[in-house]
């Protein structure tokens, strides 16, 4: 066996035995060094800070449920409403989102993106898939596969908590 494949073994056989704090330390510095790498390689509106993530997270939430009532952005993505109030006025600054009166009831606000809002969500989304394209490319197809598997296992853990939590608070 090649020196790196020994490596790779006894790096494995020792994060079997990982205590949780130390994995915690290390995925944090794991994350923050692939967060800074994906950002680096994009030039998109979100790499430039042009918006923010819970700008992106809105902005993609009204892109997936079309006329939005303000309210619903709040609850469903766990955002205080003064704070969606903030970030929908510089969404519609920046011409990504449109406000309208709702038909039904005259005191709610709706929440559409503009064509320009859908352009930088299609950048974003475009510019995001060839930078991880070439950051798994090195690996195998079942590596990537796993990885996909275990990321999958560990978002329905956190959106599982994160139900709960809305429930019982």
């Amino acid at each position: 066996m090649n020196n790196s494949k020994n490596k790779a073994n006894r790096t494995a056989g020792a994060t079997n035995r990982m205590p949780i704090e130390e994995f915690a330390d290390r995925m944090g510095v794991i994350m923050r060094r692939m967060a800074g790498a994906v950002l680096s390689a994009e030039r998109n509106y979100l790499a430039r800070g042009i918006i923010t993530l819970p700008q992106l997270w809105i902005l993609r939430h009204i892109a997936d449920t079309g006329d939005c009532p303000m309210h619903s952005i709040s609850r469903n993505l766990g955002i205080k409403a003064p704070t969606v109030t903030g970030i929908m006025d510089r969404l519609v600054k920046l011409g990504l989102v449109k406000r309208h009166a709702s038909e039904f009831d005259r005191r709610g606000v709706l929440a559409k993106i503009t064509s320009k809002g859908h352009r930088i969500l299609e950048q974003i989304h475009a510019e995001r898939r060839r930078t991880l394209i070439e950051a798994f490319s090195p690996l195998s197809a079942q590596e990537r596969s796993d990885y996909l598997a275990i990321l999958e296992k560990v978002a329905a853990y956190v959106d599982a908590r994160k139900k709960k939590t809305a429930q019982d608070g």
